[in-house]
């Protein structure tokens, strides 16, 4: 390999330089020059591996801890709405997990965050969009920021394309928290104007 030649062309040429084999230095050092050339590059295909697994290993240990969280929703939402059937009634809950692709429930979920009166917006307007939401198969999910909490709704309220957080100590705080401090970054204003985070059925992003 690259190293092990390094190694020979770089004997070569302190040998050279102490008399012995001085018919070799300058192909030596040619060599040398190739052999940290390609060591160098090499070494920037490793690193831009070892930064990619990274960040795949990020996304997946971000995707896992998304997956755990759990919520509550209509029971409306486990079926479809059918001419002259009741619609269920009460909640249930679920993991986010189950929104994934083959897992159930089927839909892309949308994290809506931000401070409680533009949440409030939010899910008055998912309630006035609920028939282009259940056919895009979107699922709405409010968290009041900065505390990472369900919003103060009623359950009877809920419309079919929502679900609000079951919080469980700094559960959902923990996990979003990550998109906060990035959405700060960007200037944005996390409670007055909120962001959004975007999860398909194949729980990519």
């Amino acid at each position: 390999g690259a190293l092990s030649s390094l190694f020979i062309s770089g004997t070569r040429v302190i040998a050279a330089l102490n008399g012995i084999n001085t018919d070799l230095m300058q192909e030596s050092l040619i060599n040398c020059g190739v052999d940290i050339g390609g060591i160098i590059v090499v070494g920037l295909l490793y690193k831009r591996d070892v930064d990619a697994e990274q960040s795949r290993l990020k996304r997946a240990t971000k995707g896992a801890k998304l997956a755990k969280l759990t919520v509550r929703a209509s029971k409306s939402m486990l079926e479809m709405e059918m001419e002259g059937t009741a619609q269920p009634q009460g909640t249930f809950t679920t993991s986010l997990g189950s929104f994934r692709r083959n897992r159930g429930l089927e839909k892309r979920v949308v994290l809506a965050a931000a401070g409680e009166d533009k949440i409030a917006d939010v899910i008055e307007e998912a309630k006035s969009l609920e028939q282009d939401l259940e056919l895009n198969d979107l699922v709405v999910i409010p968290v009041v920021m900065p505390q990472g909490k369900a919003p103060a709704v009623q359950e009877s309220d809920l419309p079919r394309c929502v679900a609000v957080p079951v919080v469980v100590a700094d559960n959902w705080r923990n996990v979003i928290n990550d998109e906060a401090s990035e959405a700060i970054k960007q200037g944005v204003d996390i409670e007055k104007e909120g962001f959004c985070v975007i999860v398909k059925k194949e729980w990519t992003r």
